[in-house]
């Protein structure tokens, strides 16, 4: 390959990169959940047409959204292989801006019609979000498909930063409180914090609309620039690669691994039929059930003992900052280490940060004190949970291979039927939620993530020859 050809794959690569951070960054707007939930409901409650919404109903946003998405991921997954990574890019955006410009109607009315509209979220993510992945996976080495996913999956992480201040300032630049339920049983009582609170003041309910307007014209721009930007190699560009590679290896070094990548890849079918695709469904399920709890409730459990709407917006471009960083140090340590490892480290983290939780209101309310410790424990859990949808990122290739990866990895993502059935219960039946209440919930979390744990430790080390065994591969 000539000078100039290498400059101009090495530039379609890092080009590709970063058109799915931005379109990761994008979509990250499910990282803003806590503060939607809290402008969305504050907003609902006051049409007229939902006055009893209350917070936990959120749950049907973020449930809908991700039952969607679990159950569409390997059927859009399959059909985005056949249409093509641009026109599959260009759908995914184009679907998840209109959902949230169309809420900007569906909020001033009927919350299942928010629902649904949100919910458009899930459709543009299937198509969209693996195949951004593998686009950039595909300009670069195997060894670096770890680093290189992470970095996509970054901007995910690193959206809220943007989102939720956006959001705030847009909302509540002047940061008026929110304020108790006037239904709330406990009003007058030493348990009055257990109540919620909501957002009354006319002027912040009448932004809260056009907030989602806004949101979506941004997305929609965004989306653009990053389908302008990502392309995949095409079968010239790989065989140049190739070449390259081969040029530079010593005459004992194997090249095998690659040559057989494609050709040792497992199909939907029969990845359904292994058991380490159980044990990686195990473990993302039991994180992503406490991402889902701390998306949903976070806010509104801190707002129970931290009454300062601008605290959360603040901290919310720190953890942030967090979320989106620590996807890149795990893509790295991925890398050398593998998913066993990783995955045991950040489920040890998030379960007892998780579990732990339900002590900070015993600290005090709306103190120095309780504000730090709960930003040091949120800080713990987003430099620690967002990092397996890295660590997913690099294993679905090495356990499953590269030729079935959006259907494969939508596989995956059919835990979100389980996190549903498992999270509208604990919320919507009147008894179980009462008696779980916030304490219960996180508390649930944290078993859920020793499950979790249990199920990646008993996985082999390295799936790559896992796999490679399974075809009647020997690579040494």
């Amino acid at each position: 390959m000539s000078a100039n050809k290498m400059f101009n794959f090495l530039n379609n690569g890092v080009a590709c990169v970063i058109g799915g951070f931005i379109l990761c960054l994008s979509f990250a707007s499910d990282f803003s959940y806590p503060n939607i939930n809290s402008y969305l409901t504050s907003y609902m409650r006051s049409t007229g047409y939902n006055p009893t919404l209350s917070y936990a109903d959120f749950i049907f946003v973020s449930g809908t959204k991700n039952l969607l998405q679990g159950a569409s991921m390997p059927f859009i997954g399959s059909l985005a292989r056949r249409l093509g990574t641009r026109t599959s890019i260009a759908l995914g955006f184009m679907i998840y801006s209109l959902g949230f410009g169309l809420t900007y109607f569906t909020v001033q009315y009927w919350f299942p019609l928010a629902i649904l509209s949100l919910s458009c979220h899930a459709i543009g993510f299937s198509f969209a979000y693996a195949t951004a992945i593998r686009a950039a996976q595909m300009w670069f080495s195997q060894e670096r498909k770890g680093l290189v996913g992470s970095i996509v999956i970054a901007g995910y992480g690193f959206g809220s930063m943007f989102w939720v201040p956006i959001q705030t300032q847009f909302v509540n630049p002047d940061n008026i409180d929110a304020e108790v339920d006037p239904n709330c049983t406990y009003i007058g009582t030493n348990d009055e914090e257990l109540c919620d609170f909501y957002f009354v003041d006319e002027k912040i309910l009448s932004r809260i609309p056009w907030m989602f307007g806004l949101l979506g014209v941004i997305f929609l721009v965004m989306g653009f620039i990053a389908w302008l930007l990502i392309s995949e190699p095409t079968s010239q560009v790989k065989e140049m690669e190739m070449q390259v590679t081969e040029k530079n290896l010593e005459p004992n070094e194997d090249i095998s691994e690659d040559s057989y990548d494609d050709e040792c890849s497992l199909t939907p079918t029969q990845v359904i039929k292994t058991l380490v695709f159980y044990q990686i469904w195990f473990g993302f399920f039991s994180i992503t059930l406490t991402n889902g709890l701390l998306n949903n409730y976070s806010k509104t459990f801190g707002l129970t003992f931290i009454n300062d709407d601008h605290y959360y917006a603040n901290l919310a471009i720190l953890l942030n900052i967090l979320n989106g960083s620590c996807r890149i140090f795990w893509g790295l340590v991925y890398d050398r280490i593998g998913y066993k490892k990783c995955f045991c480290v950040i489920a040890v983290a998030v379960t007892v940060a998780t579990s732990t939780l339900p002590l900070l209101p015993y600290i005090g309310t709306d103190t120095q004190l309780v504000k730090v410790c709960y930003g040091l424990w949120m800080a713990v859990l987003y430099s620690t949970f967002p990092g397996v949808f890295s660590l997913l990122a690099g294993c679905i290739t090495d356990a499953f291979g590269p030729a079935h990866y959006q259907a494969n990895f939508g596989l995956i993502f059919s835990i979100t039927v389980a996190y549903f059935a498992v999270i509208v219960p604990m919320t919507q039946i009147e008894v179980i939620y009462s008696g779980l209440g916030y304490i219960g919930m996180f508390s649930v979390g944290g078993v859920f993530g020793v499950v979790g744990l249990v199920a990646t430790f008993f996985m082999p080390s390295d799936l790559r020859s896992q796999r490679f065994t399974r075809f009647g591969v020997d690579l040494k």
